[in-house]
């Protein structure tokens, strides 16, 4: 049962089923942002994700969220074509989510103070940041982990043809970290050579854990651990 649900849990199929409920969450709770003060406010992966195809010609202003529903919708049907199954083990959800809150206590626990340089609180309202942070677990795994991890490695394969798959990984493990720390410089926060570093680390640490244990994991242990941030700031 434990190597079935190592596997299951780590699949694409699970991944985006456990996620499913968050990003839905999410959305709606940025529709019920919708007319007020916090109407503007997205978590900064999403809206690079729309900023990067709004360069391309196009003004939907949720085409981030049609860019999950599409991956999901694409996975599903993977699912259905290889496996002739959409069979889901509760127990399977459960622990995954249990499983990820324990990740994200070990990352709280492990860079202590230091997590301040990881969560931006937007707002004052406690209740809209949490909304920011299940959106940030969702979208920035999914940029930094999920597509850069996988160009990275495709790009190193195809200039490194002799590389092994561990030296490859490791490299695009590490460009992945790089991006990701560098994106939180993006908005208004001046660099700091120390709040780079140890969100390097962060991207490193979450790098492994999607490596190991898939992106639905990563996601849910990124989303709880801005939460255990948001606690310790309020």
């Amino acid at each position: 049962m434990i190597q079935d649900y190592l596997q299951k849990s780590k699949s694409p199929f699970y991944s985006f089923i456990i996620t499913l409920p968050i990003f839905l969450f999410y959305e709606l709770g940025l529709f019920l942002m919708r007319g007020t003060e916090f109407s503007s406010i997205k978590n900064g992966a999403d809206a690079l994700i729309e900023d990067m195809i709004a360069t391309l010609g196009f003004d939907i202003f949720y085409i981030s969220s049609s860019v999950f529903l599409l991956a999901f919708f694409i996975i599903a049907y993977y699912q259905k074509k290889n496996y002739d199954s959409f069979t889901i083990y509760k127990s399977y959800l459960s622990i995954m989510l249990l499983e990820s809150f324990l990740y994200a206590l070990l990352l709280f626990l492990l860079l202590g103070n230091m997590s301040l340089y990881l969560m931006d609180i937007s707002v004052e309202d406690i209740k809209f940041n949490i909304i920011l942070s299940l959106g940030a677990g969702i979208y920035e795994e999914l940029i930094f982990r999920v597509f850069s991890i996988f160009i990275f490695y495709r790009f190193i394969s195809f200039i490194f043809k002799s590389m092994r798959h561990f030296s490859t990984q490791f490299f695009a493990l590490l460009l992945s970290s790089i991006l990701f720390s560098l994106f939180h410089f993006m908005g208004t926060e001046s660099f700091s050579q120390e709040a780079f570093t140890i969100r390097f680390i962060a991207g490193i640490l979450l790098g492994i854990l999607y490596i190991n244990r898939g992106f639905g994991i990563t996601a849910i242990t990124h989303s709880f651990y801005d939460i255990f941030v948001i606690f310790q700031l309020t």
